[in-house]
């Protein structure tokens, strides 16, 4: 919706200096659109606000859009809480896993077929070096998602996931206190 369509934009020319400064004095309790073509509103009439209180408002919204910009808009503290409960549940997943897990199956065929040199020797005249590669590769991967190793696979995962999220939770943090001295420091002037 475009700022001339909306009933907000049309009203504000209405608006009398004390309402225009409501918008400016109570900027939390209003969107920060609406604070901004206030403060438009009020400089069109000539009228300006305090240095003060519009630092105020930067800050305001520029908090505001860190916190809209923040990852899942979780709080570092809840990432790491969500750290916590990946690793817990992970961890308890692939230990039971490990467990429970039964041997690996027999092939069908009673042996294995690449202990056989005439299959060897047949996947590489139909298909080359290449196609043993594949094949022993397809094996490989397709055992991976199976028992034992399943169980490795679910546990690395976890801690790869859970500390990506604790770190991301840690560099928002340390961002967050990086700002808040920022903001506490006194200025020059």
């Amino acid at each position: 919706m475009a700022p001339s369509d909306d009933p907000f934009y049309a009203r504000l020319p209405t608006l009398s200096n004390a309402e225009l400064f409501s918008y400016i004095h109570h900027y939390s309790l209003y969107k920060v659109e609406a604070v901004q073509a206030a403060l438009a509103e009020l400089h069109e009439r000539g009228l300006y606000a305090s240095q003060d209180a519009l630092a105020d408002i930067e800050r305001y919204c520029t908090r505001q859009e860190q916190q809209r910009m923040r990852p899942c808009n979780l709080e570092p503290r809840y990432l790491r809480w969500l750290a916590y409960a990946i690793v817990i549940i992970g961890l308890c997943s692939a230990v039971f896993l490990y467990a429970t897990a039964s041997p690996p199956p027999q092939h069908p065929l009673g042996y294995d077929p690449f202990d056989s040199k005439k299959y060897v020797r047949d996947l590489e005249r139909y298909g080359g070096k290449i196609n043993i590669l594949a094949v022993e590769f397809r094996q490989w991967f397709a055992s991976l998602w199976r028992g034992k190793p399943l169980a490795y696979i679910i546990a690395l995962l976890t801690v790869l996931l859970a500390s990506l999220l604790w770190r991301m939770g840690s560099l928002a943090a340390a961002h967050r206190d990086t700002q808040a001295e920022q903001h506490d420091a006194p200025s020059d002037t």
